[in-house]
Order: structure tokens, then sequence, then C-alpha cells
């Protein structure tokens, strides 16, 4: 990845201005855990090419991780303006307004990227926890094994079925 990194930076030195640069930069900072710079890669490429979902969605996704979830869901919202379709973007969008506590937002959109990729095994799990959160067990207890059935190995969505299951 550092291999990666630096090129990707010779590349920006030359060009400025290369989105696709900036963008590939982004992805390999997300492998090496750094944010801060995540999050310059992304913004340069926004800037860049403001029609660009996937860079908002990356932005946004960078953005929640440093705690700056309004921000967040203002680059997801982007996104999805951008490229309704964009499964993973709703799926970020719910979840971020879950954390928030505007359930009800969160279901919406939830349910919006199911509808897109109902095989979307974090959809669901996000889903079950918006639920669950609304105290609908029974739902949130459907949404969690449906997440399972898609995504067996996924320990924290067993966990989340068990605690719905324990209520």
């Amino acid at each position: 990845v550092d291999e990666a990194i630096a090129c990707y930076r010779k590349a920006i030195e030359l060009e400025p201005d290369h989105a696709n640069a900036h963008f590939n930069l982004g992805q390999a900072l997300r492998r090496k855990g750094d944010l801060v710079g995540q999050a310059a890669a992304y913004e340069k490429v926004v800037a860049l090419r403001p029609d660009d979902a996937e860079a908002h969605n990356n932005l946004g996704s960078v953005l929640h991780k440093k705690g700056a979830p309004e921000k967040a869901i203002a680059e997801y919202r982007t996104a999805i303006r951008l490229k309704p379709d964009f499964a993973l973007a709703h799926t970020n969008l719910g979840g971020a307004l879950g954390e928030k506590g505007l359930l009800d937002e969160a279901i919406a959109a939830l349910k919006e990227a199911i509808r897109l990729k109902p095989d979307y095994g974090q959809a669901h799990t996000n889903l079950g926890v918006a639920l669950y959160g609304q105290g609908k067990l029974d739902a949130a207890i459907a949404s969690f094994r449906a997440a399972i059935r898609l995504k067996p190995d996924d320990a924290l969505t067993h966990t989340n079925l068990g605690g719905a299951l324990g209520e």
C-alpha cells in the first residue's frame, strides 16, 4: 500500500488536478486507516468532480468515522441526489441517521437500500438496529435474520439478533 500511495502522490505532484489519483489515494489511505488523509483526498475529488457520487459517499464515510455525522449525512444525501440507485449511500445515510436518533428517516433510507439491493446484508443489519431502537422487536428480528442469511459470519449481527431475542 505504501508504494501505491507514493505513486498516487507523485501523480498528484505532476498533475495536481488529477481527480482519479486523488480518489485512488483516498482508497489507499483507507487501507492505512489515515482518516485525515482520506478526507483531504476525497474533498479534493469532490472539488474537482462535484458530480462524483462515489467520492461524496466516501467522504461521508470518512466524516462519519471522524465524528461529524451532520456533514456525513449531507455528503450521503449529495451522493444519493447524484445517483439515486446508489444502495451503499442509502445504507450509509440510514446508519448515520439512526445514530443521530432520526429513526423514521433511517428506516426509510435503509428500506430504499434494500429495495435497490435486496442481498445487501449491511442494510438489513442497520434496518434491524433502527427497528430495534423503535421497539419493533419482531421486525428487527426479521431484519437481523435476513442479514444473517446473507452474511452468516457477521458476529455483530448475531449479537444484535441475540439482544433482540432476549427482550
